[in-house]
């Protein structure tokens, strides 16, 4: 059994977990089209969403976490 974390749960982080997703999937297409830094890119904006969203809910406070 693996231990969940409380953003696991929240709509808006599996949300962004499958627009990340779909932006890694973009990454593979541009990347074989040789366009390397957009790929990142995407890969990297992807990525920011669910760790800021994850980020945030280690907050200790409920004004911090809202």
């Amino acid at each position: 059994m693996s231990a969940r974390f409380r953003f696991q749960d929240f709509e808006i982080w599996k949300f962004a977990a499958d627009i990340a997703d779909r932006l890694f999937d973009i990454a593979d297409t541009l990347e074989k089209r040789k366009l390397f830094r957009f790929a990142d890119q995407m890969r990297g904006a992807g990525m920011s969403m669910t760790n800021n969203i994850a980020e945030g809910s280690g907050a200790t406070s409920n004004r911090a976490f809202s």
